[in-house]
C-alpha cells in the first residue's frame, strides 16, 4: 500500500504537465524522443527531428527504433520492430505484468509519456532539501523529478523498481518529498521512458509478441571540462536500452538492433557504410555536396552478453570470457520502395522480412554478399559497405564502398545471434555523432577520429562531468566471482579494496534475496545452498557506483 500511495502521489502531482515527447537540447543537438521508444521524428507529421547545430533548422534524422527478434523452442519467429507507422506500431507505453508479461489500457495510458531532467534540476533539489526549503514549501522541485517512475505499481504486478534513483533510506521506495530521494540520470540531461511489445497485436511488423519490457534513457552532455577537451561531445547524443524478457520462453537465435533512416541534405543521394573495427554505422552525402554537410555515425557502446559463440565479440583479444558483450555483428541496408528498385531490396512488410534484414539477408532470404549492391554474389558477409575496416573478412582486401549516385537508404545495425533467456536483462547502448569538416570537406575522416576518441573516454574520463548522474565506474573490471556455475558457495573478490560496499543477491526478476554490508571489501564468500536452481545476479553497490554479474545455481 505504501508503494502505491507514494507512486500515485508523485505521478498525479505532475499529470497535467506530462508529455508524450520531449527534446534533448542541452548541447548542439536538438532531437525528439517519443513515448513508445521512437527517436528523431514526429510520427504525427512525419517530419525529421534531429537538428544540428541547434538553431540551424538543419534536420537530418528520420525515424529510428529498436528491432528485436528470435525463435522459440518450436521454431516460431517472435519479433518486434517498426519503421514509419504506416500500418501501426509494435511498441506500447508502460511496463509489463511480471507473471503474465501483459499489460492493459490503464497502464498504457498512464505511462504514455516521457520524463526529462537536467542534472542542474537534481542538484538544485538536493541543495534545497538539505536547507529545508523543500519541506517548508519555499522551493518547488520540477514536476518530472516528483513524478519520476522509480517504482512500478505493485497492485498491477509491475516491477517494484523501474527508473533508477538514490534510495537514501534503503526501503526501495522512491520518496523525494519525505526522504529527499532523487533520480539517477546519465549525462547532464536525460529523457526516460518505458515501453513494451505485448499490449495489442503487432501492427507494424505483423510479428508475434515476445513479451519484452524496455527502459530507454536518452542523454547528452553539456558544458564541462570533458566536453571542452572533447568538442565532438557537443554534437553527440546517447541512447541506453535495458531490455527485459518478461515471458517464460527462451528466445533462440536472437538479434537486437537499431533501425535508422538518416537523411542528409538531398536524401536521394545518401550513402551508407559500416566500420567493423570501431563498431559503428554511418550515413554521408554525395562527394559533390556542399562542404557544410556532415557525416553521421551511430556507435555501438554496449551489447548483449554472449560467452559461448567462439568469437571475440568485444575485440579485447579474449574469446568467450565471462560477461563478454557482443558489439555490432551485422550491418544491413535497404532502399525506399521507389520505381526501379528491386522489390527484394525495399522496406520490410512482414516479420520474416524484418528478421532477414536484421541478420544481414535481403527480405527474400538472399544473403548479403560482397561487392556491388550486395545482392546475388558468392562471398557471404554480415557487413555491407565495410570499406577498409574488414579486410580480414569474407570480402578480403576488396575495399567495398558505395559508388554511383547514392539513393534514399535506411539501415539496421544489430548484435546476434544469442539466446535471450526468460527473466534476462540485456543492455544495449548507442551514440550518435554528427561530424562536420568544412576545412577539408572530409566529414568521414572527422567522424572516424571522433568515434575513436569516444571509445577512449567512454568508460573513464567521460564520468568526470557527473555529480548526481549515474557514474558508470567499471567496478566489474576488478570484480570476479567463482565458481560459476555453483551449487553451494559463491566466492566474490576484487583486486582492490572498496569501501562502504553492499553486496546483494537478486533473482531474475530483480528481487533482492540477500543483502550484506561491508565497511571495506576485497573478498567475501556467500552461502547460496538454499536457492533453487536457476539464473541469479550478484550486485555490488558502492555509493552511486554499481556493478552486476550473473551466476547460475545448479
Amino acid at each position: 500500500m505504501k508503494t502505491s500511495l507514494l507512486l500515485l502521489a508523485g505521478l498525479f502531482s505532475s499529470l497535467a504537465q506530462s508529455q508524450t515527447f520531449e527534446y534533448l537540447d542541452i548541447n548542439q543537438v536538438k532531437t525528439r524522443i517519443n513515448s513508445g521508444g521512437d527517436l528523431h521524428w514526429d510520427p504525427a507529421t512525419g517530419n525529421n527531428s534531429y537538428e544540428c547545430p541547434i538553431g540551424s533548422n538543419k534536420k537530418y534524422g528520420g525515424p529510428a527504433s529498436l528491432w528485436i527478434g528470435g525463435a522459440d523452442a518450436g521454431g516460431q519467429l517472435k519479433l518486434a520492430g517498426q519503421t514509419y507507422h504506416q500500418t501501426g506500431v509494435d511498441f506500447y507505453a508502460g511496463p509489463l505484468n511480471l507473471t503474465t508479461a501483459t499489460t492493459n489500457s490503464a497502464a498504457v495510458n498512464y505511462y504514455n509519456r516521457v520524463w526529462k531532467l537536467n542534472k542542474s534540476d537534481i542538484d538544485a533539489f538536493i541543495t534545497n532539501y538539505a536547507n529545508g526549503n523543500v519541506q517548508n514549501g519555499s522551493y518547488t522541485p520540477v514536476a518530472d523529478l516528483l513524478s519520476w517512475p522509480g517504482n512500478g505499481d505493485i497492485s498491477q504486478n509491475q516491477d517494484a523498481l523501474i527508473a533508477p534513483f538514490v534510495d537514501l533510506d534503503g526501503d526501495y521506495i522512491y520518496n523525494p518529498l519525505g526522504a529527499g530521494e532523487y533520480p539517477l540520470i546519465k549525462g547532464d540531461q536525460a529523457i526516460f521512458t518505458v515501453f513494451n511489445d505485448n499490449y495489442l497485436p503487432h501492427q507494424a511488423s505483423g510479428g508475434t509478441a515476445i513479451g519484452i519490457e524496455i527502459r530507454l534513457m536518452a542523454y547528452a552532455y553539456g558544458p564541462c571540462n570533458v566536453t571542452t577537451a572533447n568538442p565532438f561531445l557537443n554534437y553527440t547524443t546517447f541512447y541506453n536500452y535495458k531490455i527485459i524478457n518478461r515471458s517464460t520462453t527462451a528466445l533462440n537465435n536472437t538479434y537486437a538492433g537499431l533501425f535508422n533512416d538518416l537523411n542528409i541534405g538531398n536524401y536521394m543521394d545518401d550513402y551508407v557504410g559500416s566500420d567493423v573495427q570501431d563498431h559503428y554505422a554511418y550515413t554521408y552525402n554525395s562527394p559533390s555536396s556542399p562542404s557544410n554537410q556532415p557525416a553521421i555515425g551511430i556507435v555501438q557502446l554496449k551489447g548483449p552478453l554472449n560467452t559461448s559463440n567462439g568469437i571475440d565479440d568485444d575485440g579485447d583479444g579474449l574469446t568467450d570470457e565471462p560477461w563478454e558483450q557482443m558489439s555490432m555483428t551485422n550491418f544491413m541496408y535497404f532502399n525506399s520502395s521507389l520505381p526501379g528498385v528491386p522489390l527484394s531490396q525495399t522496406d520490410p512488410g512482414a516479420a520474416t522480412e524484418y528478421y532477414q534484414y536484421i541478420k544481414s539477408s535481403w527480405k527474400d532470404g538472399t544473403p548479403l554478399t560482397c561487392g556491388g549492391t550486395g545482392y546475388g554474389g558468392s562471398a557471404l558477409t554480415n557487413f555491407a559497405y565495410s570499406a577498409s575496416t574488414y579486410t580480414n573478412g569474407p570480402c578480403g582486401n576488396f575495399l567495398w564502398a558505395e559508388s554511383g549516385t547514392g539513393s534514399d537508404k535506411k539501415f539496421v545495425m544489430a548484435s546476434g545471434p544469442y539466446t535471450f533467456q526468460p527473466g534476462a536483462f540485456e543492455e544495449v547502448e548507442y551514440a550518435y555523432i554528427t561530424a562536420f569538416d568544412s576545412i577539408s570537406n572530409n566529414p568521414l575522416w572527422k567522424l572516424d577520429a571522433d568515434v575513436q576518441s569516444l571509445h577512449s573516454i567512454y568508460n573513464s574520463t567521460l564520468n568526470q562531468c557527473l555529480t548526481t548522474g549515474i557514474k558508470e565506474q567499471n567496478l566489474s573490471s576488478s570484480l570476479s566471482i567463482s565458481p560459476n556455475p555453483t551449487n553451494g558457495l559463491l566466492s566474490i573478490s576484487s583486486n582492490k579494496t572498496i569501501t562502504q560496499v553492499t553486496i546483494q543477491v537478486l533473482d531474475a526478476l530483480g528481487k533482492v534475496l540477500l543483502s550484506e554490508e561491508y565497511k571495506e571489501f576485497d573478498k567475501a564468500t556467500i552461502h547460496i545452498e538454499h536457492l533453487s536452481p536457476g539464473i541469479y545476479f550478484i550486485k555490488l553497490v558502492s555509493g552511486q557506483n554499481a556493478s552486476t554479474k550473473k551466476f547460475i545455481k545448479e
